[in-house]
């Protein structure tokens, strides 16, 4: 039974020996050909073995060394101290004076003086001791009801009129009439649904203070006479109101539209949404200044930005920023479901907007402001 595994161990031995003298003539054409590969390693590796501590004793080597040591651990540095400290706030502001356009101040751009000067005086015949509200409203009964009972339920010693601009073409408005505090309400048909028919200059106003206003968002009645007040003492020259709004500047000197956060300091816009305004400002803004007539058109087919045209408007008469003014309450914003501001792309509109408005002015105009007023005492 031994004998067939015998044979079969003694046929596998020719086999083995097969396969060793095979790998045996593999090894031997390997070196055999791998040995130019070697040889050319060697002399290399004698050639960098001779040359590169010469290399490295040189003076070239050792300063480029240096250098890029130099750089590697300021970078780190800097890196650590922004993270380690509030440095990140300084960089907005480094970007900031790299726009593409001018400031209007820099090159002392103050607008179209003899059409600005006609409409400073205009005015001055007009009361200043009371305000008027300009309130835009559109198919939003609702809300625009709430707003004016809200306005009109307290006695706002101030207030000479209530003017809703209507720019529901299609229907109606409602009669005039007077509240019980002797506040008269009337109801102005816009010529076209347009953005720019709030800052229209109505020639039948009688004050020289306007609050724009939208007809879901109001200061509560003893803050807006405070607002007013605060107006009147020093904001005559301002968009004076409670939205603040920012203007950074990108990378590539664009300026982008952004809300305020607590990280900024600043604000450069005050929104018309809510805002006090000199009569003035609104005559030259539908004046026939080349700029404006452009800057109305764009608003127009846009439907938007109408509130930043202000601004511009402002800053480029006066050097002069915004002035955000609070009240002992927040004011009231009903936030509504539908509107402009909930539309995509909103955000990059109001900052194309930006953009625009600075081309068709050849300028910056908009000023950063620090300070703001609220209402109220600070206890200590």
């Amino acid at each position: 039974m031994m004998k067939p595994q015998e044979n079969k161990m003694e046929s596998a031995k020719p086999l083995r020996y097969k396969v060793q003298d095979s790998c045996r003539n593999f090894s031997s054409k390997v070196e055999l050909n791998t040995r130019p590969l070697r040889i050319e390693i060697d002399k290399r590796t004698q050639w960098l073995r001779t040359h590169v501590p010469l290399l490295v004793k040189s003076r070239a080597f050792q300063r480029a060394a240096t250098l890029t040591t130099t750089f590697i651990l300021t970078v780190a540095f800097i890196i650590v101290t922004i993270r380690l400290t509030n440095a990140t706030a300084l960089i907005p502001q480094v970007i900031s004076k790299m726009t593409k356009f001018p400031t209007c101040s820099s090159i002392n751009y103050t607008g179209t003086k003899d059409i600005w000067e006609k409409s400073r005086k205009k005015y001055n015949h007009l009361a200043d001791d009371k305000f008027t509200i300009a309130m835009q409203t559109y198919r939003r009964p609702k809300e625009l009801e709430n707003t004016l009972t809200a306005l009109l339920t307290d006695k706002i010693p101030s207030l000479h009129e209530i003017v809703v601009v209507w720019n529901d073409l299609e229907a109606e408005p409602p009669k005039d009439y007077v509240s019980k505090h002797g506040v008269p309400v009337r109801y102005r048909r816009s010529k076209k649904n347009s953005l720019n028919e709030k800052l229209w200059p109505d020639p039948d106003y009688k004050t020289q203070a306007i609050l724009l206003s939208d007809d879901d968002v109001y200061y509560r009645p003893g803050d807006l006479e405070f607002a007013f007040q605060t107006w009147r003492k020093f904001g005559r020259n301002r968009l004076t109101g409670a939205l603040a709004r920012c203007s950074p500047v990108d990378l590539y000197g664009n300026s982008e539209y952004t809300f305020c956060n607590n990280r900024k300091d600043a604000y450069s816009m005050v929104l018309s949404g809510l805002a006090f305004s000199h009569m003035s400002f609104l005559d030259y803004y539908a004046s026939n200044d080349t700029a404006m007539n452009q800057i109305r058109e764009y608003v127009d087919e846009g439907f938007n930005c109408e509130d930043i045209a202000l601004n511009y408007v402002h800053s480029m008469l006066t050097g002069e920023g915004p002035l955000l003014v609070s009240g002992q309450e927040k004011y009231v914003n009903y936030v509504p479901k539908e509107g402009i501001s909930r539309k995509t792309g909103h955000m990059d509109a109001r900052s194309a907007c930006l953009n625009e408005f600075s081309k068709m002015l050849k300028c910056f105009p908009l000023v950063e402001e620090t300070a703001y007023i609220q209402r109220g005492v600070i206890v200590l």
